[in-house]
């Protein structure tokens, strides 16, 4: 399958060098705005393929089978909408869009055009979540109904390299909350296996000069009536990433990363033993993540050439994922889309 890839930002040459390790996938050509970005990202990654500062021109010249939309948060609808005009597979970052009435418009219009789509939520990929869900999966029974899930992160997310863009309450969509909060959800998701049926947010805009949200706190209950609670400053350093699941009889615990306080891993308590003890991981994650990529694109790539029959993250799915966080807004005065 000949893919091209559409924005070479931040996000681009992550996502390229996952799908170039991905069997019968060729990277066909890239494009982006500022066309050196385009040229940088090819020769970084050693590909002789042509490169596009207008993905429009990129789609009519090299008629590709599938693309992965790397851009802007605003601008995906428009490139989406276009390329299932044409008939054209993709492969999205997340958030699907800004605002839920976008997602809908796209959902319809890949239903329409008959196209494939996998939504690129990236986390659950991580080698600690891959290792907890497996043991959860291994000992259901043992561990009974899950009770609570509390998913916590904090980090320095207004850092020096921060793209402009994500600083933008229009372009990025309400900054933080669409950006990290569609990954606490889906990740929460993935593990309840449950559809939120109630939900209350509060969203901050703390940071001085910034009009994007700086932390939140959302907290819903699914249909199974687990509820769970996802919070996130980006105020300040040392990262905490980490997932607590409660269930009836033990505790699991996933750790994202090592801050002096805690080491990355995936952690089992229960009542008998009276602590945690960690849990070998089944895969790895690779230098700077790579592996974890790969995974990902190995399994959304495979549903678009169809060697699988269910998308990895359904389009309805990261669609969710951005109505939750949308509900959000319409209750905040932060600023952030009202769909």
């Amino acid at each position: 399958m000949r893919f091209a890839i559409i924005g070479a930002g931040y996000i681009g040459p992550i996502n390229t060098a996952a799908l170039m390790e991905v069997q019968d996938a060729e990277i066909a050509a890239v494009s982006n705005r500022t066309l050196e970005k385009a040229q940088a990202l090819c020769a970084g990654l050693g590909l002789r393929c042509p490169t596009y500062a207008d993905w429009r021109e990129m789609l009519d010249r090299e008629k590709p089978d599938a693309v992965v939309i790397n851009l802007y948060n605003d601008l995906h609808k428009e490139c989406f909408l276009e390329c299932a005009r044409r008939g054209i597979h993709v492969l999205l970052e997340k958030p699907v869009a800004n605002t839920y009435s976008d997602c809908l418009e796209m959902m319809e219009a890949a239903e329409k055009a008959g196209i494939k789509v996998s939504v690129l939520q990236t986390q659950r990929y991580n080698a600690v979540f891959i290792t907890a869900k497996a043991y959860i999966d291994a000992h259901a029974q043992q561990l009974g109904e899950l009770v609570s899930v509390n998913d916590n992160m904090c980090c320095h997310y207004f850092w020096a390299r921060r793209s402009v863009w994500h600083l933008d309450p229009v372009r990025s969509g309400g900054g933080i909350v669409l950006n990290y909060g569609v990954h606490q959800l889906d990740r929460i998701h993935w593990f309840m296996q449950q559809k939120t049926v109630s939900f209350h947010a509060q969203y901050l805009t703390k940071k001085p000069g910034i009009a994007t949200c700086s932390s939140y706190a959302m907290m819903g209950v699914g249909d199974g009536g687990t509820p769970y609670v996802a919070t996130c400053t980006g105020n300040s350093d040392p990262l905490v990433n980490e997932m607590t699941l409660a269930y009836q009889n033990g505790i699991v615990r996933c750790v994202l990363g090592d801050n002096g306080e805690t080491q990355m891993g995936a952690y089992v308590g229960d009542t008998d033993s009276g602590g945690f003890h960690r849990l070998p991981l089944l895969v790895e994650n690779g230098e700077m993540n790579h592996l974890m990529y790969t995974r990902q694109f190995t399994e959304a790539a495979d549903y678009l050439m169809g060697k699988t029959d269910v998308p990895p993250v359904p389009l309805a799915w990261g669609a969710e994922m951005v109505r939750l966080c949308c509900l959000g807004f319409g209750a905040s005065p932060a600023a952030g889309p009202q769909s």
